[in-house]
């Protein structure tokens, strides 16, 4: 399964919403590291292990050990989905992009791009050229229709960008 990191330095607060939305759509374990663990301990560590492993930190900054988390991830083929926050005022920053092209470069199998939370702007998201797969967001889900007894209404948005993410991840080269 898939790391889940953030587009600069995005705090478990940021991350753990969407990372738990996915959790919960796939029925897969959410496992939490740091950026300031060793790559490859973790690797190592997740041979027989599945679920989604978020990633905790700037996985662009530079490790004198064993280099930056994205470098590693790209050595080691870790298909990676990308999250990103959006400003106050609405805008995605700049990172998006730049972690993108770093991502390109360092060959991590890069699955998309996904908002966390915001104003969800299509338009823009198209221009922009990016793999964006959507947003998730905590807005409608799971909420609980005519009381206790009904079955739970999932948000589509966070069902749509779901299974576009498995939908890329089937045709990522690994």
């Amino acid at each position: 399964m898939p790391f889940l990191i953030g587009a600069g330095n995005l705090s478990d607060e940021e991350m753990s919403p969407g990372s738990m939305i996915l959790s919960e759509l796939w029925a897969e374990p959410l496992v939490k590291f740091s950026c300031e663990q060793s790559p490859v301990s973790v690797f190592n560590s997740l041979k027989e292990t599945s679920g989604l492993f978020q990633l905790n930190g700037d996985p662009a900054s530079s490790n004198r050990e064993t280099g930056s988390w994205l470098e590693a991830l790209g050595s080691w083929r870790k298909p990676t989905i990308l999250f990103v926050s959006p400003r106050l005022s609405g805008e995605i920053p700049g990172a998006a992009a730049a972690y993108v092209a770093l991502a390109k470069s360092f060959s991590v199998p890069l699955i998309g791009i996904v908002q966390l939370e915001g104003v969800w702007d299509s338009e823009e998201r198209i221009l922009d050229g990016l793999p964006w797969c959507g947003r998730l967001s905590r807005e409608n889900d799971l909420t609980w229709i005519n009381g206790n007894n009904s079955k739970p209404r999932i948000n589509m948005d966070n069902f749509y960008v779901s299974e576009n993410l498995k939908t890329r991840m089937r045709h990522i080269d690994i």
